[in-house]
């Protein structure tokens, strides 16, 4: 009886100190209080961040806030985002020049003489001049594909193509400047008539070893170890591998010892020490460097098109077997395997210590990485295609972990277009005003239906860039600027801890819950929606279902989150039943 009681005060007191939902700060209603923070942003720099502002308060006037002061502000922001692009420009910086510029264009706006395919080839120029080829390279396609046809420009992409190896681009461009009538530079005509054979490609590949010192098993020490691939990009001895393989060596969170070394092909005995410059967790990919000169140096620049049934060859070291090269065929391509990007499907037989190594076409074109397989499945291998890797390769260079943007919502593929299921709170999407249930209609003017496109237009921007946004509301579409946020490497973990977890089930499992009532600590739900082919669909959960939250674990370590619950499932006549949905933490509906 006094434990009832108890129970019974505390929830009084609980009750009586809550008064209801905690207070919430009021949203901004004053005009000086909207003025004052755009104009915040603005001195700090945060002219896209400002921007966004005016646009929402465009869209949902506040009280005091004239037109005319916003018209004032946006051609303020304008003005200074002119200024801060030929500030960059003058001290050289032309990555964060080429962000300016985006945002500018972003709002119709151009910047004579300059131009995306100019910057670019500055961009360039400059990567090249400290030695960065392979980030050189891609800047210098880039800006090729934008119409920049000067004879400088075409005379280092060849130079660029010659170092690298890289026949397909060499070729190409030869004949673009023999078109132009551009004479070929004296030394390099003639060069790079063929791709070299697959031997001569062996030797640009090298074996991973991470030793991790002694674990004990059952009472006996062992070596403890990782063995992967890897294979140069660089002809100053960086190489590419996948972040898996070097995990012990940057993850702040490992405790113990950990030391990297390489073994080249052809000196199998050697350990080389060898440090990571770069990692991408998302992707799966590092950059290591060795002080080594490679005798062959992998180039890929173009996108080479991947279809079921095309012969592939990969290179490792599976099981530690260095030299090793196998064929097989494409299984699929598409598969969304990542957070970000698709992944191709492979047979090639590919096992432990394979990790990392370079995947061929059958004319012999790197055109992917190894990074995954499945152990109970023989041939069931993935790969991640290159044309994603040169995406991230800047990133890898400026070391340390690469940084994506992202507008900071989770979308789904309908037959309607991309439609919004969730946007985190102080996330882009969110500040605009997205809501779950309106469809994406344009990312700067250009329409995607599918997630692989916008992901990867997205990865051609920087944070803190400003793009245009249009979307559908019911029968109204609306248009808006949003400025791009740095995406977190985990965006589930993100809004489990900004948001309440309910709403998190959404994007994670597939199903989207409505409060009925709360009794004590428990709050009870029904089912509002399902999404088809989710984790909530495949559990039988159907609409209507009346649900509690029963408990909730998330393994940071092993990546995925589970929650339990009590059901009474519609299709089952109503009949309670507990059920534990899983699903891992890496969702690939999040842009």
């Amino acid at each position: 009886m006094n434990r009832y009681r108890a129970i019974v005060l505390l929830t009084a007191v609980l009750v009586s100190c809550a008064g209801g939902p905690p207070a919430r700060e009021p949203a901004r209603k004053l005009g000086s209080s909207w003025i004052a923070s755009v104009q915040d942003s603005i001195d700090k720099g945060r002219f896209s961040q400002a921007y966004q502002e005016v646009s929402f308060l465009d869209r949902n006037p506040a009280p005091g806030v004239a037109p005319e002061k916003l018209a004032e502000l946006k051609d303020l922001i304008v003005e200074r985002l002119e200024e801060s692009f030929h500030d960059k420009v003058g001290r050289r910086e032309y990555a964060e020049a080429l962000g300016r510029l985006h945002s500018l264009a972003a709002l119709g706006r151009t910047v004579p003489p300059w131009s995306q395919a100019r910057l670019l080839a500055s961009l360039a120029a400059e990567r090249a001049a400290v030695g960065e080829l392979p980030v050189a390279f891609q800047y210098a396609l880039r800006a090729l594909e934008e119409g920049e046809r000067g004879a400088e420009h075409l005379g280092l992409t060849l130079r660029l193509a010659a170092e690298l190896g890289n026949t397909p681009v060499f070729q190409r461009v030869s004949g673009i400047m023999q078109s132009a009538g551009v004479p070929l530079p004296v030394e390099l005509a003639g060069r790079l008539t063929d791709l070299p054979p697959v031997e001569k490609m062996v030797r640009g590949t090298v074996t991973i070893w991470v030793n991790k010192g002694i674990k004990i098993e059952k009472g006996v020490g062992l070596p403890d170890r990782v063995i992967g691939s890897g294979f140069f990009i660089d002809p100053r001895g960086y190489l590419l591998t996948n972040y898996h393989v070097i995990e012990s060596e940057v993850n702040p969170k490992y405790e113990g010892y950990s030391r990297l070394f390489v073994r080249p092909s052809d000196r199998v005995e050697a350990r080389i020490p060898a440090k990571v410059v770069g990692y991408d967790r998302i992707f799966d990919l590092a950059l290591v460097k060795t002080e080594l000169t490679p005798e062959y140096v992998f180039s890929s620049a173009a996108d080479p098109e991947l279809k079921v049934g095309n012969p592939i060859l990969a290179i490792g070291s599976p099981a530690g077997l260095e030299n090793s090269v196998t064929s097989g065929i494409v299984s699929a391509t598409g598969r969304r395997f990542l957070q970000m990007g698709d992944t191709v499907q492979v047979d090639v037989p590919i096992n432990y210590g394979n990790s990392g190594g370079p995947l061929l076409d059958s004319a012999g074109q790197l055109v992917g990485v190894v990074f995954a397989g499945i152990e109970q499945f023989e041939g069931v291998n993935f790969v991640i295609p290159f044309s994603w890797v040169n995406k991230v390769l800047p990133g890898l260079y400026r070391g340390g972990e690469a940084r994506h943007p992202w507008l900071g919502m989770s979308v789904q593929e309908t037959d309607k277009g991309l439609e919004v299921l969730y946007t985190l709170p102080g996330g882009p999407a969110a500040g605009a005003g997205l809501q779950a249930g309106d469809l994406l209609v344009a990312l700067n003017g250009t329409e995607y239906r599918k997630l692989g496109p916008i992901q990867a237009a997205l990865l051609e921007l920087r944070a803190d860039t400003l793009v245009s946004l249009a979307w559908q509301r019911g029968d109204q579409t609306q248009s808006g600027y949003l400025s791009l946020a740095e995406r977190p490497f985990s965006p589930v973990e993100e809004a489990l801890a900004k948001d309440r977890r309910e709403r998190v089930l959404f994007p994670l499992f597939g199903m989207k819950l409505a409060k009925t009532g709360s009794f004590l600590w428990r709050d009870s739900y029904v089912v509002e929606r399902v999404l088809q082919g989710s984790v909530a669909d495949e559990t039988g959960l159907s609409e209507g279902d009346p649900l509690t939250l029963q408990s909730w674990k998330v393994n940071e370590k092993e990546r995925y989150a589970l929650v339990q619950i009590f059901v009474k499932k519609r299709k089952s006549g109503f009949l309670e039943s507990a059920v534990q949905l899983a699903a891992y933490l890496e969702v690939d509906n999040f842009i």
